[in-house]
């Protein structure tokens, strides 16, 4: 249906009328047909779309007042506001800050991550002071995505004598565990000691490095990220926590670098779309990644793959065991595949195979190349 629908587009042909009801009631139930519904429907199909809709607003209906609405929609209309004017929107929350209950503070302070700004450190600085541990908690998730903030120079100063190196041919990075946080560092979002049991260091740890800019490991070691990154074998679990941290940041230099050694989703998807189809081809052929772990990358890539990456994982299927993973992309690879990655599924299938369910899976995908054909070829 999206092929006929962009086919439509493509050709400045709109959906017959008749067919416009099951058409909306299909896209209700499909997001991928949602997003393609226009132009093809035209303006009747405009028209029955918002009939169908009630004619409502999804938002709010605003009174004069923002501080009139109830909590869950304030919410909803900060977090529209703050995309569209994030300063505006900020502004609006620090005017009625002081008359908000805890449970608002926390979830109307939680939007500002749509669009978060280096001028939104004094709300984010305020909100540390809380009396509110949910609030305070917010803030300091927001901050660790500022790596240029106060708190985030605070926290790097907290790392630096944590770090050191051992080993006389290979140096490897060697951190200690911090020790126990002081009325700043608590402040900052570092966990306390229980009141019983042993104190997790570790989590204090993972809470450092999030606060802290990546550069301070580059700084230490004075080298670029992906030597940095070398250094790190040795630490699994500060690797995983600058993992997150990247990620969060969609901080290229540290994704790229980290993308080197670990194949991860959240990484991947800091990527402009052509870079990360030719990261994808990269760790499908360079082994660098069990290929069912690509799987929810593969499915998320914009349809079709280009050719390089449609080869590659029609190598992968036509490997040894590759019918599993023939069968988890079931859903995904008939629309995936380019109309010239055809021929090498055909020529897969001619092949002696007693895996029925990656047979299966590539018949389907040719079928659904010759279908796509015969459609592009009714629109000329």
């Amino acid at each position: 249906m999206v092929d006929w629908l962009l086919l439509a587009e493509a050709s400045g042909r709109r959906v017959p009328h008749r067919l416009l009801p099951s058409l909306l009631m299909l896209a209700e139930a499909k997001s991928s047909v949602a997003e393609h519904l226009h132009p093809a429907i035209g303006t009747r199909g405009r028209w029955l779309q918002d009939l169908t809709a009630g004619g409502a607003d999804p938002r709010p209906a605003m009174t004069t007042d923002w501080a009139e609405l109830n909590s869950a929609d304030a919410t909803t209309e900060l977090e529209r506001r703050r995309r569209s004017n994030p300063a505006a929107a900020r502004e609006l929350l620090v005017t009625h800050w002081d008359t908000l209950g805890a449970r608002e503070r926390a979830a109307h302070l939680a939007t500002l991550a749509a669009n978060l700004r280096a001028d939104d450190e004094e709300l984010l600085e305020r909100a540390l002071d809380d009396t509110a541990k949910s609030v305070r908690e917010v803030a300091a998730a927001l901050l660790d995505r500022l790596p240029e903030s106060a708190r985030a120079v605070r926290m790097a100063a907290r790392l630096r004598p944590l770090l050191r190196f051992k080993g006389l041919l290979r140096k490897q990075f060697e951190i200690d565990l911090p020790p126990e946080p002081d009325a700043a560092g608590l402040r900052d979002g570092i966990a306390p000691a229980p009141r019983s049991g042993e104190p997790d260091r570790l989590g204090r740890l993972d809470a450092i490095i999030r606060g802290a800019p990546l550069d301070v490991w580059t700084t230490a070691a004075g080298r670029t990220p992906g030597a940095s990154v070398a250094l790190l074998k040795g630490e699994p679990r500060a690797l995983e926590t600058i993992v997150t941290t990247a990620a969060l940041r969609a901080d290229l230099d540290w994704v790229r670098a980290l993308l080197d050694v670990r194949t991860d989703l959240r990484l991947l998807n800091c990527l402009p779309a052509a870079e990360r189809e030719d990261t994808l081809v990269r760790h499908l052929r360079g082994g660098t990644a069990n290929p069912w772990t690509l799987v929810q990358p593969l499915r998320d890539m914009p349809r079709p793959w280009g050719r390089p990456l449609a080869e590659a994982v029609l190598e992968q299927i036509n490997a040894k065991n590759g019918g599993q993973l023939a069968t988890m992309l079931a859903d995904t690879l008939p629309a995936a595949l380019p109309p010239e990655a055809a021929e090498q599924a055909r020529r897969l299938l001619e092949h002696p195979d007693a895996d029925a369910a990656r047979r299966r899976v590539l018949r389907d995908a040719v079928q659904y190349q010759s279908f796509r054909q015969s459609l592009t070829e009714a629109f000329q």
